[in-house]
């Protein structure tokens, strides 16, 4: 084998090659059928950790996914060593590749569901701080070759459990919504009870990187969150969710309410409830919409702040 193959292929130890540091050769075939192969061998070896849940059926939750994890993350002497960054390095046996020159693709050592992937910063970037071209430039890369819900929570207001800088990705299971809100938030005027930005994307977006890039600078600065070129950081604490449909950012005021913690998802429809969720919001329903509202911020006077039945599918109606 020549140096200059050795550079571009790295040997996967199982009969296969991963594509170098370029994600020009890589497809959503391969993607798919690499997390598939690595999320087996990590499940196997207890690098991968799906929790278990149990699915509610509460009356007030307008069509989202509620799930009561039934057990909380191991707290073992290993995890807590990493627990000042666990992503330098990150544990060999959940990473699919090397993601461009600046990041790392991988699976997500507690999914959501399978195939569930986190992008990561080789060097120590903070998730407060502003994403950049590279970021934009990996992130788009990544939903050109997986359909799913590419999401970003900036910080632990909105979210993120790590301050290490990490996007996610939510693969699309075939023949479904890729979360229980989508037919909703694909409807072009639909009304939403907190405050946010969308942005239709095109189909054919021939640079798909350069638009994100551009949209998220305007709609961070649009919501009052400050810019790159005045401010250090983001102003403020916000979520991102991302389809090959649209670009949202949601600015957050609080991390949680009611015992309900929410991120990126929540707004996507999947909510996680624990021991700490109030059991009186949980008797009373579970009024997911309310819960949003209270950790977002108020949309403007001139839209409506409940979600009109006329433009929430009949399966996201909350009943009363």
């Amino acid at each position: 084998m020549s140096a200059s193959t050795s550079m571009n292929r790295e040997d996967t130890g199982a009969g296969q090659t991963i594509p170098g540091h370029s994600w020009a050769d890589v497809d959503g075939q391969w993607l798919g059928a690499r997390a598939q192969a690595v999320g087996a061998t990590a499940l196997a070896q207890g690098a991968l950790c799906p929790m278990p849940t149990d699915l509610l059926m509460l009356p007030k939750a307008a069509g989202a996914e509620v799930r009561r994890l039934l057990r909380r993350r191991p707290r073992g002497s290993s995890e807590r060593q990493s627990q000042a960054n666990p992503f330098l390095p990150p544990d060999q046996r959940l990473v699919l590749r090397a993601w461009g020159p600046a990041h790392t693709l991988l699976l997500n050592k507690y999914p959501i569901r399978p195939g569930h992937l986190l992008l990561i910063t080789n060097g120590d970037q903070p998730q407060s701080g502003w994403l950049s071209s590279q970021d934009w430039q990996a992130a788009a890369a990544l939903l050109e070759r997986q359909d799913g819900l590419l999401f970003f929570n900036s910080g632990p207001v909105a979210g993120a459990s790590q301050p290490h800088r990490h996007l996610q990705l939510l693969p699309r299971l075939p023949g479904r919504p890729c979360f229980p809100w989508e037919p909703w938030i694909n409807q072009p005027n639909g009304v939403y009870p907190w405050r946010l930005r969308k942005t239709s994307l095109l189909k054919r977006d021939r640079d798909l990187a350069a638009t994100m890039d551009r949209l998220y600078g305007q709609q961070l600065a649009s919501l009052g969150l400050g810019s790159a070129r005045e401010h250090r950081q983001p102003q403020g604490a916000y979520n991102l969710l991302i389809t090959a449909d649209w670009f949202i950012t949601v600015p957050r005021r609080r991390e949680e309410h009611q015992g309900v913690n929410i991120n990126a998802l929540g707004f996507a429809g999947m909510v996680l409830v624990t021991d700490q969720t109030s059991p009186a919001w949980l008797a009373a329903g579970g009024d997911v919409l309310s819960v949003l509202q209270a950790v977002g911020e108020e949309p403007s006077l001139t839209l409506q702040q409940r979600i009109p039945d006329s433009v929430v599918p009949p399966g996201c109606r909350s009943r009363s």
